[in-house]
């Protein structure tokens, strides 16, 4: 009798990193990750350094404005950040798993309080700085997300995952609210993802907006919260369309941009101080991207090698929308439920509660606008 196949353990992190340094070709990533790799991927630099030098460079080059301004601390908006070099890395999967667990629930405690509206988990190594998009890419991404999405390891492509975020309220009742999920990588550099690159390794980013929304107004900075997802909505505005660097002048290459809505009339921007490259009869409620913004890991993106593909020469999403900014009462089987006002959890189970993830919409139901 032929014995059953076993499959073989998916090699450790030192393991894996000498197989993706193994001929890797470490081209240049644009010259503002060019100068910061530098120092983030240099051996003798102290980590806090390196948090530092990341931070320096994501509030002048960081596309999303939640990310731009968190990094210097601004507008009210703070994250924390899970910083794992090579070294650390190298101690295996287990270690670094419960290192992300700990810092994990680390930073749930201080959200619990309004006090840090982001996670970010910064995985640091020269063989993940220029790990091109492609199959390997992918995997290693995969892999590396399981490490701290363990409630639903393995994850799939082309999925949607959510972060439950906690906020206790004075009484002292919970909400979970849901928080957006993204991976950001060097190798999105001139690619469909590219509003995605960062210099450093691979990162995973961890944004709740909602919580962003309530901390203002329990903090004195908003009077109530309809004001408060006025300035949110605002800086999500500003974000689309901003991640055009490196690519072409003005963010004309940015792998999002804005709709325009022909029917507001001209001098009613509802947009405070407007940026550039925000057009003034921009949709409010709707934008499109050359790939799902919202979208864990997107398959096809994440393997296209190619560069500068120009906007409407393959897939885009034009119905990508704003409508989870809103203090609006979604049903719970709405797709934007969670996002403000969040879910009753009792107390004791506020930092136990999680989102179920679900699969991307198909492109088929989208209305492709340009």
């Amino acid at each position: 009798m032929r014995a059953a196949k076993v499959d073989s353990p998916a090699p450790d992190l030192e393991a894996l990193l000498a197989s993706l340094g193994a001929g890797l070709e470490k081209g240049s990533l644009g010259p503002d990750i060019d100068a910061a790799n530098v120092e983030l991927l240099d051996p003798a630099v102290a980590p806090q350094d390196k948090q530092r030098r990341f931070r320096q460079w994501a509030s002048r080059y960081q596309p999303c404005m939640f990310g731009r301004l968190g990094a210097l601390g601004l507008a009210g908006i703070r994250y924390d950040m899970c910083w794992l070099d090579r070294a650390t890395l190298c101690r295996g999967r287990a270690h670094v798993r419960q290192l992300i667990q700990q810092a994990r629930l680390e930073w749930k405690e201080r959200a619990a309080h309004g006090v840090s509206h982001g996670f970010l988990i910064l995985f640091n190594a020269p063989e993940l700085a220029y790990l091109p998009q492609g199959a390997p890419l992918l995997q290693v991404c995969r892999e590396l997300c399981d490490l701290y999405l363990i409630e639903h390891a393995p994850v799939a492509i082309d999925t949607i995952y959510s972060e439950s975020v906690p906020l206790q309220a004075t009484d002292g009742s919970a909400l979970c609210l849901r928080g957006g999920i993204n991976v950001f990588y060097g190798g999105a550099h001139r690619t469909r993802n590219h509003d995605r690159r960062i210099p450093g390794g691979i990162m995973i980013s961890v944004n709740s907006p909602g919580l962003l929304a309530h901390s203002l107004v329990r903090r004195g900075l908003a009077p109530d919260l309809p004001a408060a997802l006025e300035r949110v909505r605002n800086l999500a505005w500003a974000s689309i369309g901003n991640g055009g660097i490196s690519r072409g002048a003005h963010h004309a290459h940015s792998c999002s941009w804005h709709n325009t809505d022909a029917a507001r009339a001209s001098g009613e921007c509802p947009m405070k101080h407007r940026p550039r490259h925000v057009p003034e009869d921009f949709a409010t409620d709707r934008y499109s991207a050359m790939y799902h913004t919202d979208v864990l890991l997107p398959g096809s993106v994440m393997q296209d090698p190619e560069r500068d593909q120009a906007r409407g020469a393959g897939t885009v999403w034009g119905q990508l929308d704003f409508g989870y900014l809103s203090a609006h009462e979604h049903d719970v089987r709405h797709e934007n439920f969670g996002f403000v006002q969040g879910q009753a959890v009792a107390h004791e189970a506020r930092f136990e509660h999680r989102w179920a993830p679900h699969s991307a919409p198909a492109l088929a139901d989208q209305e492709v606008l340009s």
